[in-house]
Parts: C-alpha cells; structure tokens; sequence
C-alpha cells in the first residue's frame, strides 16, 4: 500500500513538471519577441525584368557613297575609334581622273567665255561708234542695226559662257563631293561591332550605303523594364530604381525612370510596359546591351516614420492589431498601417515612438495587415 502511494504522488509529479514545461513554452510562444517602436525609413517597392539596350544613336551603321575597290580597311572588330578618325579608303583613282578633266574643262570655258566678253566689249563699242557717225550722217542707219545685232549676238553669247562656266564649276564641285565619299570617317567614338567587307572588294554606292562598318559607342546604355500592367499605375518618370544583372551579382546599380512609353508589349499573354532608364556612363563601362537586369523600383519612400516589424501586425477580427505591453500586460491595440517594405511596416496612427511590443514568435496563419498606402507587389 504504502509503495502503491508512492507511485502515485511520483506519477502526479510528472504530470505537474510536463504542465509546467508546456505551460511556459505556450506563454513564451504567446509573448513572442519584444520590440520598442522606433523612427527608421521605409521603401515599398515592386520588382520587375529589365533588358540592358544601346540607346537610340548609340549603334552607327556606316556605309559609302561611292563606288570602287576598298583599298584599306584601317579597323577590325573590337578596336576602338574616336569621332573623325579615317576607318576607310576607297579606290580615288577613276575619281582624281575625272577631277582634272573637269579642272581642264572649268579653264576652257574660262578662255572662252574671257574671249566673249572681249568680243561684246568691241561690238558695244562699235554700235555705240554707230550710233554717233549717224547723228552726223556719217553712216546709214542699216549699218547702225547691224551693228546692234552684232552686239545683241555677243552679249547671247558671253550669258551662254557663263551659263558653261556655272555648269563646268558644277561638276566639278560634284566630283570633289564624290571624291570625298572615298574616305570614310568614324561619324562617333566607340568600338567596331561588325565590318561587312574587306580589302580588295568593290563597294557600290547605294548597295553597301547600310552596313559597310558598324560602330556601337558603349557608354550610351539604357535599361528596358518590362512593368506589368497590374504595377504601371504606380510607376511614373523620376522614380528611383535599382538594379543588378547575372554577370555581377555582388554590385547594386542605380538609375531614375527616365519616361514610360504608352505603347504596351505583349509577351506570352501578358501585357507589359517599358520604363526606360538611362543609364551611368560609369556604370556602362561595365555593363553590355542584351544584359538581363533585375530591378527593384522604389514606389513609395517614407523617411523618419514610426516603424514596428512586418510580422507584428496582424489582421484579427477584420482590424489591424498589434500586441503592446503595458502594465506587465499584453493588451491590443488596433493600429493603421501605411508603407510596408521588406522588413518593417510604418504606423501611421496607434503607437507612439518608445512603446513595447510584442512580435509573435510564431506566427498565426492569419491575414496579411490591410494597408491604407494600396496595392503591393
């Protein structure tokens, strides 16, 4: 009897000590974490896809406007050229040929038009000679109108040397144009991205004008970001971003919403529209087009706010509470809540800075806090 006592008040023991034990990992689990309410920044943001583009200017496609045999391609693919830099030289030849000939043709006309005007000069003297014997009837008046025709057929002439001499200086100014096209320059500083030709090959004018040489100038880089319909409402020029692509992970980019353009681009059923960034020449050092970017973009930035831990607030009985100690109790307090980021909600109204709370240490499958700042990603 008396063993059978003691195996009982023994088994009673157990049960009081595992009470004790669940009975206070219950209340540490209730209490949670503590945390004083605190002034910090808060940024909501939304994440979206960028791609890393040339900007509009940045790729040159250099072509001819002459015709004839390539003689020396100054550049390869992957040198670097500055602005005016001589990249090309095309046969000149047939060109200079044709540019003397005009020089030659140019003085003809020249010698002849000098001796027009020397020819007019005389027949004005001669009419006007005319003109005066007939006042004293020196000379009849048929040799007065010929030699008024003989005028009006010199002064013809010296309108016709000159219209020659106009056309000859003409084309020759055209030739010299021409001649110009055989040597090809780098129009802006950059790298040679693609050479369509080579040495020894003949390049038409028109044919080969597109795409002889293509220069890409790689500090002239934007971001495309592809923004969901459901997040372009909230997104507008002169918000900031950050970025980061594959090829460095370890580094953060910055930029600013340059503009947004209306016209929208479908993608597998989804609508999307492209924010475009321009991006840092230091920066694009190191970047290259065709980069995929991972972008945050700064929606909502709230400085200096009161702040409590997301998993503080909760969502019970259709309020937004959180738990606060007061008095060595618990007691809850609805709150409103306003920017939420990924570590800490602002209080817009309920706590006051210095307060003790409590962070549950295991969070309920309750709701998320209802925000009065919209829609998040």
């Amino acid at each position: 009897m008396k063993r059978k006592v003691i195996y009982i008040v023994a088994g009673l023991c157990i049960i009081a000590l595992l009470v004790f034990i669940f009975t206070r990992k219950g209340d540490k689990e209730k209490a949670g974490e503590p945390f004083t309410v605190k002034r910090a920044n808060v940024t909501h943001s939304t994440e979206q896809t960028g791609i890393i583009k040339a900007q509009v200017g940045a790729i040159v496609k250099v072509g001819t406007r002459a015709t004839g045999t390539l003689n020396r391609l100054r550049f390869q693919v992957g040198d670097f050229v500055r602005k005016g830099d001589l990249i090309v030289e095309i046969d000149d030849r047939e060109i200079l040929a044709n540019i003397r000939n005009a020089e030659a043709a140019v003085e003809e006309q020249r010698r002849d038009l000098e001796a027009k005007r020397a020819q007019d000069v005389y027949n004005q003297s001669n009419w006007e000679r005319e003109q005066r014997l007939l006042a004293r009837e020196y000379t009849t008046k048929d040799s007065v109108e010929k030699a008024k025709r003989e005028f009006d057929v010199s002064r013809a002439q010296v309108d016709l040397g000159k219209a020659k001499v106009r056309e000859a200086n003409e084309r020759l100014k055209a030739l010299k144009v021409s001649h110009s096209y055989t040597k090809i320059f780098a129009p802006i500083s950059g790298y040679i991205s693609a050479v369509a030709t080579q040495e020894g090959e003949t390049v038409v004018s028109g044919l080969s004008a597109p795409n002889l040489i293509t220069i890409i100038d790689p500090s002239r880089l934007e971001m495309w970001i592809y923004v969901d319909e459901t997040d372009i409402g909230r997104v507008k020029p002169g918000l900031k971003i950050e970025y980061w692509v594959d090829a460095y992970r370890d580094r953060i980019y910055k930029g600013v919403i340059d503009r947004i353009y209306p016209q929208p681009e479908i993608k597998e059923n989804i609508v999307y529209y492209l924010a475009i960034v321009k991006i840092d020449p230091a920066d694009a050092l190191t970047l290259k087009p065709e980069m995929t970017g991972h972008v945050k973009i700064m929606i909502e930035e709230r400085s200096n706010v009161l702040v409590v831990p997301n998993g503080a607030v909760r969502f019970e009985d259709r309020k937004n509470v959180v738990y606060v100690r007061s008095g060595g109790k618990t007691v809850r307090q609805e709150v409103v809540p306003g920017v939420r980021d990924q570590t800490y909600t602002e209080i817009i109204s309920g706590l006051a800075e210095g307060q003790e709370i409590i962070v549950p240490a295991v969070a309920p499958a309750a709701k998320k806090p209802q925000n009065n700042a919209g829609p998040r990603k």
